[in-house]
């Protein structure tokens, strides 16, 4: 069995599975010994970005030879509006799809659909399977034709995910996939700006006097505004809301529109969380309790430290979308949709 899968955290995922997977299944009562090895071959990106289980076995079969291949794939597949956790081609190739298993225990998860991808490739006894848990239904065909006009085999089937929120724990799949905090260090121009905006916090008394003055609520809808303009600037200056020309499909447009809204909100939540600390730090080593309790006009406590932190830390993440319009767009593509969604929208502009 070769295990093949696209880079980042699919490949950590493909490892678990290679770790956890059985040494013998049992077939017409016979023990059969299992012997797994990593495949590396780089999945073929595909510019509809649904999966094509023909052209990956082909790629993966042209350096090795094995007897069954499980493709781990950060492509989000759905059948209709139904998430697709597995899938299984012409009883030779199985295909895990990440996004599908959601952002809760995706290890476990994962590990428990391959095993179950391995037995029904290698037609295993039912009494050695595991059993489906609520957060799977059962093996069914797929449709006829897969949304990108290539048509199923008959052996062809897919394993969806039930519950009402598939589509939710989809989106939420691939923010997980996507990996958010890795925009902290690509946008380090920002948070330089950001850093710098917010010494004045840290520095001047009159930010201390004004956090002191402001009510929890007030605090709470500036850093709101302030991380919505911040992730508002990341998205359209650097090109990462998908329109009609790059992706047709408007179910699957809006998929990735909120999967991109999902990964920077949470990257500049990142970055905000980070900030904030350094300032807490900064201003309780450099400004004494009691000159602050002279400059706001009453004794300083624990919570006018974190309200200036927290205005300071607004100020400074609003000042730090200036400086993430010098960030390079190829990196800040790369942390939001991750490798391979980066591949194959190059793939896609070069067709």
């Amino acid at each position: 069995m070769g295990v093949v899968s696209d880079e980042g955290f699919a490949s950590t995922i493909a490892s678990a599975i290679i770790d956890a997977l059985p040494d013998h299944v049992r077939v017409d009562g016979t023990a059969i010994g299992l012997e797994v090895a990593r495949a590396s071959v780089t999945l073929p990106p595909t510019p509809t970005g649904a999966a094509q289980l023909g052209q990956w076995l082909e790629s993966v079969q042209a350096t090795e030879s094995y007897d069954i291949v499980l493709c781990v794939s950060e492509v989000p597949r759905r059948l209709r509006s139904r998430p697709v956790v597995a899938e299984l081609h012409d009883n030779s190739t199985g295909a895990l799809y990440v996004p599908s298993l959601g952002t809760i225990a995706v290890r476990r998860r994962a590990i428990r659909s391959a095993i179950t991808v391995l037995h029904e490739l290698l037609g295993t006894d039912s009494d050695s399977r595991p059993p489906l848990t609520q957060f799977e239904t059962r093996w069914q065909p797929s449709s006829p034709h897969h949304e990108d006009g290539e048509a199923d085999g008959s052996d062809d089937r897919v394993l969806l995910a039930s519950g009402a929120f598939g589509r939710l724990r989809l989106i939420s799949g691939m923010i997980r996939c996507n990996r958010p905090w890795r925009l902290v260090p690509t946008l380090s121009g920002a948070l330089a700006a950001a850093s710098a905006a917010s010494a004045f916090g840290v520095f001047y008394a009159s930010i201390w006097q004004m956090a002191s003055s402001m009510t929890l609520a007030r605090l709470t809808v500036i850093g709101a505004l302030a991380v919505v303009a911040m992730t508002i600037w990341l998205i359209f200056p650097h090109g990462l809301w998908e329109h009609r020309t790059f992706r047709a499909s408007m179910t699957d447009r809006s998929m990735y529109n909120a999967a991109t809204v999902g990964t920077v909100l949470t990257g500049v939540l990142c970055m905000y969380a980070v900030l904030f600390a350094v300032v807490l730090a900064s201003s309780a080593v450099i400004i004494p309790p009691d000159f602050l309790s002279e400059q706001i006009g009453r004794r300083a406590s624990l919570g006018d430290y974190l309200a200036l932190s927290w205005l300071a830390a607004s100020l400074g993440i609003v000042a730090g979308a200036v400086g993430s319009s010098v960030a390079d767009r190829d990196e800040i593509l790369n942390a939001t949709y991750g490798h391979r969604e980066l591949m194959r929208r190059r793939a896609a502009d070069l067709s």
